[in-house]
């Protein structure tokens, strides 16, 4: 039977001491890494790097920083680990003003709102205050203004619902240079037209128009406007064709229709 080579205990007892001291530094590398990372997370907790120390918004031009502020809650102090990005920007959407919010965090506090508006398309007055009509075609209710801004212009008459909604797109179809010209847009329906409009020019003249049709034929009114004489001032008739009375005829064929009705 061949030998077998016996190892005593003793010989293997430094080797089991080795062993088992790489296992206990082992160990205790693992409780102490956990234990830093525990104080550190303590200490980001407790300083104010871990909270919102600045929030800087771009892009907003009608509605106030401190608005934006309040509406996405976004107040100075909050815990930025637990600051939900998302539910702030929904939530400033909800502002009939705003058509977009997104918010990113810049550096380890900051945030940074960018805020795209909707377009005020023109505003209408009640009661001395002047409220938002937008490119979406709601007329606002609320956030009145004490005067317009800008060269938008005043409509009279409308409200929300469909009517508005077209008369705005219609708005928006037209060059630019002609929607400057437009100081007023009155909703003025007849017994044969119930989308009849009448609006007033920033020139003196006035315009008689359908809403269906209107940004087809007013954006011909430079060329119109060019074959008149400078001193012509008058009415722009656009429901059916295209032809101009001035103000005198006008005024002569109201008095004969009035006339005739009381005979």
């Amino acid at each position: 039977m061949a030998n077998k080579k016996i190892v005593s205990i003793e010989s293997r007892i430094p080797e089991l001491k080795k062993y088992r001291k790489k296992k206990l530094i082992r160990h205790m590398s693992i409780l102490i890494s956990v234990f830093l990372v525990l104080i550190l997370i303590t200490l980001y907790f407790l300083s104010p790097i871990s909270k919102v120390q600045r929030v800087y918004v771009d892009g907003n031009h009608q509605v106030d920083e401190e608005t934006i502020l309040k509406e996405g809650d976004l107040a100075l102090g909050t815990f930025v680990f637990g600051f939900n990005k998302s539910k702030s920007a929904t939530s400033l959407e909800e502002n009939p003003l705003i058509k977009k919010a997104t918010i990113h965090l810049e550096g380890f506090n900051t945030l940074r709102v960018n805020i795209t508006e909707n377009q005020t398309i023109g505003y209408q007055e009640k009661d001395g205050q002047y409220f938002d009509i937008l490119e979406t075609g709601k007329l606002l209710t609320t956030q009145p203004k004490q005067f317009p801004i800008g060269n938008n212009p005043l409509f009279s008459g409308f409200k929300n619902g469909a009517v508005l909604k077209d008369m705005v797109s219609q708005l928006k179809q037209l060059p630019e240079g002609v929607l400057l010209s437009i100081s007023e847009v009155h909703f003025a329906p007849t017994k044969s037209d119930d989308e009849h409009i009448r609006l007033y020019m920033n020139d003196g003249n006035e315009v008689s128009a359908t809403i269906a049709t209107f940004a087809e034929k007013m954006a011909h009114y430079p060329s119109i406007v060019a074959q008149l004489k400078e001193d012509q001032k008058g009415i722009i008739d656009l429901e059916i064709g295209s032809y101009f009375r001035t103000y005198l005829k006008d005024k002569e064929e109201q008095a004969a229709l009035n006339k005739k009705k009381d005979s």
